[in-house]
């Protein structure tokens, strides 16, 4: 795996164990336990999609890495939507904590776009 895409998974951890860490000192645990799952469903697919194409760099056509570059995107949709449809399932949850989780670790994604070097 790349060095900027693991720098960029951490940082969407920390990012994650943050908004928890204020979402428990300022809502309680119900709110943190919400704005942590949807840190989650930011972070999972996030992550296959890294392992994903770190597999697929060590192809030799440019046609198979491009091939899976767009499975492995597809498929991160894919889970994103599925998590999403399992946590709207259970008691309890937050949507504004939930969102506020998604929306912080997908930023992270998004600045890092502008700052992290041409490492990748």
């Amino acid at each position: 795996m790349y060095p900027a895409v693991k720098r960029l998974l951490q940082w969407q951890l920390w990012v994650m164990a943050l908004v928890g860490s204020v979402a428990i000192a300022f809502g309680g645990w119900p709110v943190a336990r919400s704005a942590l799952m949807g840190g989650l469903i930011g972070f999972v697919p996030n992550a296959y999609f890294a392992c994903r194409f770190g597999i697929a760099r060590r192809t030799r056509t440019a046609q198979q890495v491009v091939k899976a570059f767009y499975a492995g995107e597809a498929t991160k949709l894919v889970i994103t939507a599925a998590l999403f449809l399992l946590v709207f399932q259970l008691p309890d949850v937050l949507y504004p904590p939930l969102f506020a989780g998604f929306m912080a670790v997908l930023a992270v994604y998004w600045l890092a776009l502008l700052f992290i070097d041409s490492e990748i």
